[in-house]
């Protein structure tokens, strides 16, 4: 096979820390250390995958909004005719069952894009065809007077396929270990996650709107309403760091460090962004200048050897990978707060598409320019090629879904039951897919 897919075992060979790998699913209970060491080297992905195989799957998400806006109709009647679990059930359908079959099995995306697309196509056809009244759009629909409804959907998609990736990264035998996190350096779809789920959360902030805080002026009581509202955060961050120590569960020191986790960057990353409470172009002056210097370190000052190399001595070297990242996180916080500030009532829909575009193909060709100079993308640092690369996807992503909003027509048929929960509730779904990820590695051994 050309991927790394399929059963992995360890070779026969005394002493030996290779993968053979068998086409077909695993049916097997390992003793506990064998399985600790298949898993520790299966995790391992020194090369990524192609970038164009990433971005080829993007458009994945305009077609499951396109199915979806088929079939509203038919879930609504449904839910009018009181059969409301009949109507959840293909709204699932719909949604959540094409992204599961997509991100879980990434290297099937071309065969996942022509299936939607033709689906989709015949269906919205039949829609138009027996509709009436359906307009022309020249501006962007709005699910409130401040809700964007594209910008919701680009939410719920995001964190719904993040979800389903994180546990079906686990099942080598669907998941190719080129899509799995890179160990150093290289970009692939499970290393996009973090930073996709930054970029979310900052594009819909309150200071991407140009909405003011509470004009208090006082950034020490902001910081610590942020707090406040964090707690969960960093609740879920040490609650997770003591069951994964508890039952011995595997997780690469290389992603974030020895404690750290993803948790306490999402609150380091709020807490900084609160305390400067910055507006969209100063957001872009400081995203820029910070990420400067800290690529400067990373590449001049040998920043770079110390965070792939330095031995973990006490508490900041254990965890170094996970607090120095922290930096770039927030540059890429600060720089997806402009991305989203394109998306204002202000600018025509037309031009908001071509600075989304613009955005994704500048940021694109500035990752590529920085690979021909030999600065490749690390999400282990997140460095500026990362950066870039994420803030490339998600552009591209928003663009693909403003073009769809727009070319729908109105009146457009009301939001996935699904994904409009998703978007309501994203950290509560984000931690229960980490439950279940967890439960299914203990009780299952994938």
């Amino acid at each position: 096979m050309g991927q790394s897919l399929g059963c992995p075992e360890l070779q026969e060979k005394a002493d030996s820390d290779a993968l053979t790998w068998r086409d077909e699913a695993c049916r097997w209970q390992a003793p506990s250390q064998e399985y600790r060491r298949i898993q520790e080297l299966a995790y391992l992905n020194h090369a990524g995958s192609p970038a164009l195989s990433i971005y080829s799957l993007m458009f994945v998400y305009p077609l499951v909004i396109c199915l979806h806006q088929s079939l509203s109709g038919t879930t609504h009647r449904l839910i009018a005719s009181g059969a409301c679990g009949l109507a959840a059930l293909l709204d699932s359908l719909c949604t959540i069952v094409p992204l599961t079959l997509a991100f879980s099995t990434p290297h099937l995306t071309h065969l996942h894009l022509a299936l939607l697309g033709v689906l989709a196509s015949v269906l919205e056809l039949v829609r138009r065809t027996s509709s009436s009244g359906i307009d022309v759009a020249s501006s962007f629909s709005h699910l409130t007077v401040q809700r964007v409804r594209f910008l919701a959907e680009y939410r719920a998609v995001v964190m719904a396929s993040t979800c389903v990736a994180i546990l079906a990264v686990d099942f080598a035998s669907l998941f190719p270990r080129e899509h799995a996190k890179t160990e150093e350096f290289g970009c692939s779809l499970m290393d996009l996650g973090t930073g996709c789920i930054i970029c979310s959360t900052a594009v819909c902030s309150r200071q991407a709107r140009g909405i003011k805080g509470d004009g208090s002026g006082n950034s020490a009581w902001n910081v610590l309403k942020k707090i406040v509202n964090l707690w969960p955060v960093l609740v879920i961050g040490f609650v997770r760091l003591a069951l994964l120590k508890g039952i011995d569960y595997h997780v690469p020191t290389s992603e974030y460090g020895v404690h750290w986790n993803f948790f306490f960057t999402i609150a380091v990353v709020g807490l900084a962004s609160t305390a400067l409470d910055l507006e969209p172009m100063a957001s872009a002056s400081a995203g820029v200048l910070l990420l400067i210097a800290y690529q400067g370190w990373l590449s001049l000052l040998g920043g770079a050897d110390f965070l792939l190399n330095a031995p973990r001595v006490d508490l900041f070297t254990a965890n170094k990978e996970g607090v120095l990242s922290s930096l770039g996180f927030l540059g890429l916080h600060w720089l997806s707060v402009t991305l989203g500030s394109l998306i204002r009532p202000s600018l025509a829909a037309s031009r908001t598409v071509f600075l989304l575009l613009l955005a994704a193909l500048g940021c694109g060709f500035a990752v590529a320019f920085m690979a021909v100079a030999g600065l490749n993308v690390s999400r282990r640092m997140c460095n500026l090629p990362y950066v870039l690369l994420t803030l490339s996807v998600n552009a591209l992503v928003l663009a693909l879904l403003a073009c769809l909003d727009l070319a729908a027509g109105r009146p457009r048929p009301p939001m996935s039951i699904a994904l409009g929960g998703v978007q309501d509730s994203m950290l509560i779904v984000f931690l229960v897919a980490n439950l279940l990820t967890g439960a299914t590695n203990v009780a299952l051994q994938p």
